[in-house]
């Protein structure tokens, strides 16, 4: 045990915290040698992309759901005002992630499955996802 996680044992039951992986997209604060030391001792093995065990492809972030959905989301309920103080952006950040409903998660789901469909025809060349 003895591991830090930015989820609680009441997030996610105790064997599912074996399988989180960090999924990196090489961003420079990520790269800081403290936060690289930080996610080696957290996610051992389990990380995809920069300084990674698995290697995250160039140019694949269109089949990312964090990418393509959750930050924009994200940032605009966080920042629809600007937030009058530090605990407030806290709160806020905390609300946005609360209110992803499952029903958006089904529909992010599909979407993924799409998407991946998209790449698999167009054999993992360039694709237009837009509808």
């Amino acid at each position: 045990m003895g591991k830090s996680y930015f989820l609680s044992d009441k997030d996610l039951p105790l064997n599912d915290l074996w399988n989180v992986w960090f999924q990196h997209d090489g961003a420079p604060p990520h790269k800081v040698s403290s936060v690289q030391q930080y996610i080696r001792v957290t996610f051992q093995q389990q990380v995809i992309g920069y300084g990674g065990c698995v290697e995250w492809p160039p140019r694949s972030l269109d089949l990312n759901p964090l990418d393509f959905f959750l930050w924009g989301y994200i940032k605009q309920r966080v920042y629809a005002t600007p937030a009058p103080t530090l605990q407030e952006l806290r709160n806020r950040i905390t609300d946005a992630c609360a209110s992803v409903s499952h029903a958006m998660l089904y529909k992010v789901q599909r979407e993924v499955q799409s998407r991946v469909q998209m790449c698999i025809v167009a054999e993992g060349h360039h694709f237009d996802h837009d509808r």
